[in-house]
């Protein structure tokens, strides 16, 4: 990864935008709503029976996603994945900005910058 790429990285604090909660072993798992934006969502969401659909994360994505609290920046929460994974984690910026842009895309995090 480039410097440049990087510093912009720096930064960037990321925060859950979606419902979500612990499974088993500590995993994350994201409610994903069915329905989204229109009718669909304000009238038939609420009155189905399975209003979410459930995104399960792997353990290092669940170790990142408990860390997007939207106080802990990129880089520290860099350093704990490398800290608590080691070499499983490598190359673990370029990992973590894949894995963010992943979840902005789809509208699961916000992605602050830090002051």
């Amino acid at each position: 990864m480039n410097q440049h790429r990087l510093q912009q990285w720096h930064d960037v604090v990321p925060m859950h935008d979606m419902k979500w909660e612990d499974g088993p072993e500590e995993r994350a798992v994201l409610l994903v709503p069915r329905f989204r934006k229109g009718p669909l969502a304000r009238w038939l969401q609420p009155r189905l029976k399975r209003p979410h659909i459930r995104v399960k994360l792997d353990e290092i994505g669940s170790f990142a996603w408990h860390r997007m609290d939207g106080k802990t920046r990129f880089t520290e929460i860099v350093n704990a994945m490398r800290e608590h994974f080691g070499e499983r984690v490598e190359p673990a910026e370029q990992r973590l900005q894949q894995f963010l842009i992943l979840l902005y895309r789809d509208k699961f995090v916000k992605l602050l910058t830090s002051t």
